[in-house]
């Protein structure tokens, strides 16, 4: 019996099914926007940015630019993708404030620390008002209805969906060797990562057969991709956290002894970034070996 490959998934597409799961994505910005403006926490700028990921999946899958174009849809869109970048800039202050005030090895010089931290907390600051006042925007926009207002051919979302799917199955092929052979490749690793998340966001707008029949081949199949999918992410999404404190630290080194504090810190950040990289690139070869079972390989073969 053939394996299931990425191209069988195709055949499961339903055009009802993916209007219906696109619908619950718009909806969940909705409700998630509401906790966000009410209390913009660590834990609800993860949820509005995890709902606008999968909203942004269903909006570049829909079948048609006419659709697309539509207002309505675009404009909800648009401003919600807005609203993810600047929370991904405070959630990136987050982490940078958080391993300073954990590195207990610098205790020393806490008032260096603690002046840097200053630095970041105005900075997130003057963020959170500008997305908050992004949020209050969006909010005053309609949110968009699909499955009562919009009409779609099943050949034609196939076709588009198969097309969106191969183009990021091609960058996760060409990025993937690439991050593997040389740990400095930071803009591929984070391109890498987020194709990774909008892939197995892509995947979520399948039809779900599991209740059905719980030993489907392409349901199986469907998980275990998307488990690889998650796996990659996470791993890079870790190396890319340090890439940003490094990033950021080394733009604000100074001179005399905040020089050699941050020398000291980048050594340390560094090093446990190297330790990460070499767990991920074990991963790889470990579970995303050249072998038929690999859905990188398999990939390969669909859309080249």
């Amino acid at each position: 019996m053939a394996k299931t490959t990425l191209y069988d998934l195709y055949d499961s597409f339903d055009s009802d099914t993916y209007l219906d799961k696109s619908e619950r994505n718009i909806q969940r910005v909705s409700n998630k926007l509401d906790d966000y403006i009410k209390e913009p926490n660590e834990e609800n700028i993860h949820d509005i940015r995890k709902a606008i990921r999968r909203l942004e999946a269903s909006y570049r899958s829909l079948p048609s630019k006419k659709v697309r174009k539509k207002r309505v849809i675009r404009e909800y869109a648009e401003y919600s993708k807005e609203l993810f970048s600047i929370n991904s800039q405070i959630r990136d202050f987050d982490i940078i404030s958080e391993k300073l005030s954990s590195d207990e090895k610098h205790a020393a010089q806490q008032n260096i620390i603690r002046s840097i931290e200053g630095s970041i907390s105005k900075q997130r600051k003057r963020k959170l008002d500008e997305a908050i006042s992004f949020a209050l925007e969006l909010r005053k926009l309609r949110v968009p209805k699909l499955t009562r207002r919009i009409k779609i051919s099943n050949k034609g979302s196939k076709k588009r969906f198969s097309k969106v799917i191969g183009k990021f199955a091609t960058r996760i092929e060409h990025n993937l060797p690439i991050v593997v052979s040389d740990n400095k490749k930071t803009t591929e690793l984070h391109e890498l990562r987020k194709d990774c998340k909008k892939l197995r966001y892509l995947l979520e707008l399948l039809p779900d057969n599991n209740d059905k029949n719980p030993t489907n081949e392409k349901d199986g199949y469907v998980s275990k991709l998307m488990e690889k999918l998650e796996n990659v992410q996470d791993m890079l999404g870790i190396i890319h956290d340090y890439d940003t404190m490094i990033a950021y630290l080394t733009q604000r080194k100074g001179t005399g002894t905040r020089l050699t504090l941050i020398h000291s810190i980048l050594s340390n950040l560094n090093r446990e970034r190297q330790n990460k990289y070499e767990e991920f690139v074990k991963f790889v070869n470990r579970d995303l070996s050249a072998n038929n079972n690999n859905f990188f390989v398999r990939t390969t073969k669909i859309v080249a």
